[in-house]
């Protein structure tokens, strides 16, 4: 009698074929999103996929809830946090747009070639935007400024990353000039 050896794969789930997504779509954009290199990423065959979703469409739909809920509830939940401080709570917003620049890049860049993406930013951003403009009206800004200098801020923190800086970074220099009455 001989024994089989058999190789042992791991047992993944949806949850994480979703953030194996995230991380290469983060990396290497919509197009980089392929199930080959998500299932070789997670040591399972491209069979565990299709036992999780119905095609790629449906992971990326997926993908979109996960940046969704991750960019209004989560990021907004840790940047306002427990501070009343409206400052520190713009401070704390611009600083976790830093942190998730990658994915958020991503995100713009496939919303301006699917409808679905575009929308899930524009969602995103009318949050951002709502959360901001508080911040400034809690600062004293009426409602029209503060709704304007919102956007002016989000439109700078979203497109750092397009025009990288030479030399120190203004972002702090920035926050203080939209502050400034």
């Amino acid at each position: 009698m001989t024994a089989r050896t058999r190789t042992v794969r791991p047992r993944v789930a949806r949850r994480d074929w979703i953030e194996a997504a995230y991380g290469e779509l983060a990396r290497a954009g919509e197009r980089g999103v392929a199930i080959t290199t998500l299932a070789a990423r997670l040591g399972v065959t491209k069979g565990s996929f299709y036992w999780h979703f119905r095609d790629r469409p449906e992971l990326m739909r997926a993908l979109l809830d996960r940046w969704a809920h991750e960019r209004t509830d989560e990021v907004l939940g840790l940047a306002l946090g427990s501070t009343a401080d409206p400052r520190e709570r713009l401070r704390r917003i611009e600083a976790l747009g830093r942190e998730v620049a990658p994915i958020d890049r991503a995100m713009r860049l496939w919303a301006q070639e699917e409808p679905a993406a575009e929308e899930a930013v524009r969602h995103a951003d009318r949050a951002l935007l709502g959360h901001i403009a508080a911040c400034l009206e809690d600062l004293g800004f009426e409602a029209e400024e503060a709704r304007l200098r919102a956007r002016l801020m989000l439109r700078f923190w979203a497109g750092g990353y397009l025009v990288p800086e030479a030399g120190p970074d203004p972002r702090e220099r920035v926050l203080e000039i939209l502050l400034a009455p």
